[in-house]
């Protein structure tokens, strides 16, 4: 047999590597799972990629990397080997656009505009994900401002103020809606005058090319979808729902669909699934579920229900051609009939049994991962037969905001790429998914060695915010998240009669009089007394423990009281609330003494010294200032923390204060000299509580990473760390005897943990 070779020529063989380099450029696009929009790359909430950890495992995930963000309930979206985020800063006001490296977290640009909340709700920040397309980002934020950014260098490309150019009246909620490019166009939704509800612009110019509808826009995300033989914009307003053809903005077909008590119930985004179409709405007012025509745009009202099912703001997922599932308005994960909307099952192992509760759902194979508002990411299989958990852990903890639900995580998560990517009002966090990372000798959690009695009917609107022991230590006192305050006999388990009664909103302290005669228990809402059914906003209450009858509602706080404690002598109530102001009270007659103006934000926590001549406060403005206690003059003023200051305590013996911050610190500080001793670094969220044992040589420290710490005072060095809450801990309280240590978790059962003297 002859051979035969021969040389390719040199410009055949470059053309041939061109068209090589080429095809693996392709490949690689073609491989990549990004994540470049709202609910995933075709916005159905589905993540397609493959090798993915099945079970969470009980040590958690890898962090591939965390940085620092500011405030926003925009979720994080994935392109081209960059995450794209939006935030708010302060002073100045400005929202971000804010582009990272996927691989290490480092900032690649930033784009800043400025920004005039005023009065917004939910005023954390921007809502609305970016959008990646072709090398272009889009963004909308809190006030209708649209951006077009080159998304290699965060250039202005083109933009647009709604409201200047469109007469776009504000959101009461602010614009919501991610951006939705479609062809050759962007699409949003907008308050425009004469006929603007939504609008469409030329993505690579910014030139208007169609605007429709007159509805009162809702804050749902738009969807496109191919059927009828044609694409259809899906619109749902809070007057209809419209498919509009997607390049003429023409209506195709509309169902009349009012919100009747807001727009706000309007934030789910329709869900597609075969020839049915979805929109679950919100604050119990049912839900529309359409069937489309398979010839043509149009479709007809398959049921209808006026309160159930109902979602809050969680987008429901399909499990198969008869049944979906989503989060209900009580916080529920419920599993519904497609064929007419009946409850099959329900369980609030998800996102808790508060009101408001909330997770955003994608789906991954035959699993889904759930990231609900603890910060928590869940892995479970939903059938139509039940909930099957696989594991779970703290992602980020829950930051956003001082409102009636407490701190929460409300942005989606962004998975691309075998990673999640997940943001709060602090951090933008990147934890790894890939299974190949993953063993059975993955790190096992983490065990004190301490046992707990739970208490597990404190949970959901029962769960204490606020605790203290009674002097002898026979009698816990619990204030809720729903306002009861609940006298609990600590060896029985055992609810004491009478107890004092409740009120509206949150009950955030309680605390005894140091004889035990009076309790005093404070709380409320945040809101404007308008927008608190007229009642009064702060709440300042007194028991007679003895008497076991109410001694007075103490009128003055305009907004949310969030710390109190009684003097040393028992004389004089202090309570500190977020009017930023700080009250003094005759404790026998609940006649107010004097009223301390000097914190420019929420008072968080009080503490007397123990001589009682000096009261020491801690506020959101990451002060802490010491006034004299007799004439209420402000004697001096520390900082030192990065963050707001959310608790305050001084040792029994009078030698240490120590503050706990949003910063994730704890410092010690000598009382006398006002001088810092120790930073103790340990926790993974944010300090809500701090409490000293009574002979002052422990202190214990709870925190939104669902952990409490005990340190000790004089070298400042961890001892232990109880792990078990799984939600962030709320408050502490050492019995007299320092034997139990009782914890509260804001959305689950409280704990008694048995101390011995070496822990």
């Amino acid at each position: 047999m002859t051979t035969m070779s021969f040389q390719i020529p040199q410009k055949i063989q470059m053309r041939l590597a061109g068209i090589l380099i080429v095809a693996l450029l392709c490949t690689q696009e073609l491989r990549a799972d990004d994540w470049p929009q709202w609910r995933g790359p075709k916005r159905d909430g589905v993540w397609r990629e493959t090798g993915i950890l099945e079970a969470i495992p009980p040590g958690g995930l890898t962090i591939r990397w965390r940085v620092r963000i500011g405030r926003g309930y925009s979720g994080p979206v994935v392109a081209q080997g960059r995450v794209f985020v939006t935030d708010r800063q302060f002073s100045p006001e400005v929202e971000r656009v804010l582009c990272l490296d996927e691989a290490t977290g480092k900032p690649v640009w930033t784009h800043s505009y400025p920004v005039d909340y005023e009065n917004m709700e939910y005023g954390n920040g921007p809502r609305a994900s970016p959008t990646v397309h072709e090398g272009k980002v889009y963004t909308l934020g809190t006030r209708s401002h649209l951006f077009c950014l080159d998304a290699s260098t965060g250039r202005v490309l083109w933009k647009k103020d709604l409201p200047k150019e469109y007469d776009a009246a504000p959101l009461e909620y602010g614009a919501s809606v991610a951006p939705l490019v479609e062809g050759d166009l962007v699409i949003v939704t907008a308050v425009c005058q004469p006929a603007a509800t939504v609008l469409a612009f030329d993505k690579n110019t910014g030139e208007e090319r169609w605007k429709a509808l007159t509805d009162r826009p809702g804050y749902s995300a738009p969807i496109v979808i191919n059927k009828g033989g044609c694409r259809q914009a899906i619109v749902w307003t809070a007057d209809t729902v419209t498919s509009l053809e997607p390049t003429t903005g023409r209506i195709y077909w509309q169902v009349p669909y009012k919100a009747t008590f807001h727009e706000a119930q309007v934030v789910a985004s329709p869900v597609l699934h075969e020839d049915l179409l979805l929109c679950l709405s919100a604050w119990n007012r049912g839900s529309l579920m359409l069937k489309l025509d398979a010839e043509k745009p149009a479709a007809s009202v398959h049921w209808k229900t006026r309160t159930r099912p109902t979602t809050q703001f969680s987008t429901p997922l399909f499990l198969d051609d008869d049944h979906f599932c989503g989060i209900d308005s009580a916080g529920g994960l419920c599993c519904l009939d497609a064929k007419s909307g009946d409850e099959v099952w329900r369980t609030s192992e998800v996102a808790g049994s508060g009101a408001l509760g909330h997770a955003h759902l994608t789906s991954n194979g035959d699993r889904v991962f759930l990231f609900n508002q603890r910060g928590q990411l869940i892995s479970a299989r939903l059938t139509p037969t039940g909930y099957e958990e696989l594991g779970r852990t703290l992602l980020v903890e829950p930051t956003a905001g001082h409102r009636a639900q407490g701190p929460v995580a409300w942005a989606h998560p962004a998975y691309a790429n075998k990673h999640v990517i997940a943001r709060n009002d602090r951090e933008l966090v990147s934890a790894s998914l890939d299974a190949d990372q993953y063993s059975a000798s993955n790190t096992p959690v983490a065990k004190s060695g301490v046992k707990a009695r739970v208490l597990s009917e404190f949970v959901g609107r029962n769960a204490a915010l606020a605790l203290d022991f009674s002097r002898g230590g026979q009698t816990l006192v619990l204030g809720t998240w729903a306002g009861n305050v609940k006298l609990l006999d600590v060896s029985s388990g055992q609810e004491k009669l009478p107890a004092p009664p409740g009120f509206r909103n949150n009950c955030c302290a309680v605390t005894l009089s140091p004889d035990g005669t009076l309790l005093a228990y404070v709380g409320g809402s945040e809101f404007e007394q308008a927008r608190n059914n007229n009642l009064a906003s702060g709440k300042v209450l007194l028991w007679d423990v003895t008497t076991g009858t109410p001694r007075g509602d103490l009128e003055g706080h305009t907004s949310k009281v969030m710390s109190a404690t009684f003097s040393p002598d028992g004389k004089t109530l202090a309570t500190g609330s977020a009017d930023t102001t700080i009250r003094f009270w005759d404790a026998a007659t609940g006649e107010e003494r004097a009223v301390l103006h000097g914190h420019t934000d929420a008072v968080s926590s009080l503490a007397y010294s123990p001589d009682g001549k000096t009261l020491v406060s801690a506020s959101w403005d990451q002060t802490v200032k010491f006034w004299n206690a007799t004439t209420g003059a402000q004697l001096d003023s520390l900082k030192g923390h990065e963050e707001e200051i959310l608790s305050v305590a001084i040792s029994p013996d009078g030698t240490t204060m120590a503050t706990g911050s949003a910063d994730w610190t704890v410092r010690l500080w000598d009382l006398a000299t006002k001088k810092e001793r120790a930073v103790l670094k340990g926790h993974n969220g944010a300090v809500y509580c701090l409490a000293f044992s009574s002979d002052s040589k422990r202190l214990a420290t709870g925190s939104g990473d669902e952990t409490v710490k005990l340190w000790d005072v004089e070298t400042g060095l961890q001892r232990l760390a109880l792990f078990g809450h799984q939600s962030g801990v709320t408050a502490l309280a050492f019995s007299p005897d320092d034997r139990i240590l009782a914890s509260a978790g804001r959305d689950d059962p409280v704990r008694l943990w048995e101390l011995t003297a070496d822990k």
